[in-house]
């Protein structure tokens, strides 16, 4: 019994969920820097519904997807467990976990909109976002075999998480945080693309169509430089427009550079025939830097002020 409870923990992405911490946190200190009130219970609660749905797509994934992990013959970093194609016998007890945490997360969302004057809109964004997360990989959607997965982590990981935190404190959507979504969605595009680079012959075989199994690596990192220089340019215009008083964006702008950099180092990559792989890990890691420097950023804007 313990054996099968370490498999199954390790089906969870450690660094998938630090990547959401980071988006989280990100959307809650726009929100306090942005006139919102920091209530912790409050806040912790809104990232374990973020946490709880994050968990469930990772057990969901792993098990829709084991006729496609069937053809992993190494693991990458970034790519699919085979827990469960190693251990068939555990694949009702994922499901049960997956499904078990899609519900708790949204009936806690619900919870603290009725007892802790969280917004409602909290449970409208965990809503929608766990059930994209669900249908990614579920039939008979299965989002991700028909050209719309990448949409769908775009929204959930650049606006659904951000958006929980950000709303945790100031309690309702402003001009302030549709403005930046654009700029974060588009990181979040570049995320999905950069994870499935590396698996495109395990997701061919699979029968998955992503996108760069239908247009191929170098229109993918051609258009991952596209939205990279189109984020950057973005808050480039903000900054010169002094639109947000209580923020600086030419440190945003600034921050922005680190992607725009991998992007186009990967993009030159690929021009020369070289392997994916290790383009798609900078992209994903030039991501968590924009995060890291934007959570630095705000922390000293906060406590400035």
């Amino acid at each position: 019994m313990s054996l099968n409870i370490i498999h199954l923990l390790k089906i969870i992405r450690i660094h998938i969920l630090t990547g959401g911490i980071l988006a989280f946190s990100v959307g809650a200190l726009l929100g306090i820097a942005n006139g919102g009130v920091f209530n912790l219970p409050l806040v912790v609660l809104a990232y374990i519904v973020v946490l709880l749905g994050d968990l469930s797509s990772h057990y969901s994934n792993d098990y829709f997807d084991i006729e496609v992990d069937r053809y992993i013959e190494r693991k990458k970093f970034f790519s699919g467990s085979t827990i469960l194609v190693n251990h068939p016998h555990l694949r009702s007890m994922a499901k049960s976990i997956s499904v078990s945490l899609l519900f708790s997360s949204n009936f806690l969302a619900l919870l603290i909109s009725l007892f802790l004057e969280a917004p409602i809109e909290i449970f409208y964004v965990i809503l929608f976002a766990s059930l994209a997360g669900w249908f990614y990989s579920a039939p008979p959607t299965r989002l991700i075999s028909r050209g719309f997965g990448e949409i769908t982590v775009a929204f959930v990981t650049g606006f659904a998480i951000p958006a929980i935190g950000y709303l945790s404190v100031k309690g309702q959507f402003d001009p302030l945080f549709f403005l930046l979504a654009p700029s974060f969605v588009m990181y979040g595009l570049i995320l999905s693309l950069s994870l499935e680079a590396p698996d495109a012959a395990i997701d061919r075989k699979g029968g998955k169509r992503t996108l760069i199994v239908r247009k191929g690596s170098y229109n993918i990192f051609l258009i991952i430089f596209a939205l990279a220089a189109t984020a950057t340019l973005l808050l480039a215009l903000y900054s010169w427009m002094t639109v947000f008083e209580v923020l600086n964006m030419g440190f945003f702008t600034l921050f922005s550079i680190a992607p725009l950099l991998s992007a186009f180092f990967g993009l030159v990559g690929v021009l020369q025939k070289k392997t994916v792989n290790r383009f798609s890990e900078l992209n994903v890691a030039s991501l968590f830097i924009f995060n890291i420097l934007a959570i630095a950023y705000l922390l000293i804007l906060v406590f400035l002020k």
